[in-house]
């Protein structure tokens, strides 16, 4: 499989992906649940409340937990 690379929503970093995929974002439940095509997953308790990345390759649904964190403090 060849592989591309793309900017992704989570943070604007660069990711490799293989050629078809298909990349979506969720948010995990307090369950630690997702959905994805109506199909419950459990991912974990805790990321309960963040964002995770799911790639869909073929017959695969790839979780990609990424953290983005951006804060600002005036020093004055």
């Amino acid at each position: 499989m060849n592989s591309i690379a793309v900017n992704s929503s989570f943070g604007g970093e660069r990711v490799n992906l293989p050629r078809g995929a298909s990349i979506f974002s969720r948010k995990v439940a307090r369950s630690g649940h997702i959905s994805y095509e109506g199909r419950p997953y459990f991912i974990s308790k805790a990321l309960a409340g963040r964002y995770i990345r799911l790639v869909v390759v073929e017959d695969r649904l790839i979780v990609d937990e990424s953290i983005p964190l951006h804060k600002e403090y005036e020093l004055s």
